[in-house]
């Protein structure tokens, strides 16, 4: 695949250990900007404190998306597919043979339920493989 955007991932409640105190969450959101339907793969590479890498779930079937469609990666389908609960994070890679827009948005409250604290919203650049 010609483009890799690799998205952190940040899902769950943190006891303030790692990250502030607080219920985490996060949506990559990708668009197909082109006139033809493609594919794009997905895996997800987690992350664990202390320096020790995590294990890289790569089992998703090939994603097809329309032109100008879009969809939304979010903690459900992460935890679905890691098989994890708790606090995670980590990237969702994406790989595909055409330029996609994928962006991240990330949120943040107190406990579930509250107000959200913090919204961030963040572009993924494309790497070229």
């Amino acid at each position: 695949m010609a483009f890799q955007y690799a998205a952190k991932f940040i899902c769950g409640p943190s006891e303030g250990t790692v990250l502030a105190r607080g219920y985490y969450l996060t949506a990559v959101n990708v668009h197909n900007p082109t006139r033809e339907e493609i594919e794009f793969s997905k895996k997800f590479a987690i992350a664990w404190p202390g320096q020790r890498p995590g294990a890289v779930v790569d089992d998703a079937p090939l994603t097809p998306l329309g032109s100008d469609q879009a969809l939304e990666i979010d903690c459900q389908e992460i935890r679905a597919r890691t098989q994890l609960t708790g606090f995670v994070k980590g990237f969702v890679i994406i790989e595909s043979n055409f330029e996609l827009d994928v962006v991240a948005v990330y949120t943040a409250a107190r406990t579930i339920g509250q107000p959200i604290q913090t919204l961030h919203m963040e572009r993924v650049p494309p790497r070229r493989r």
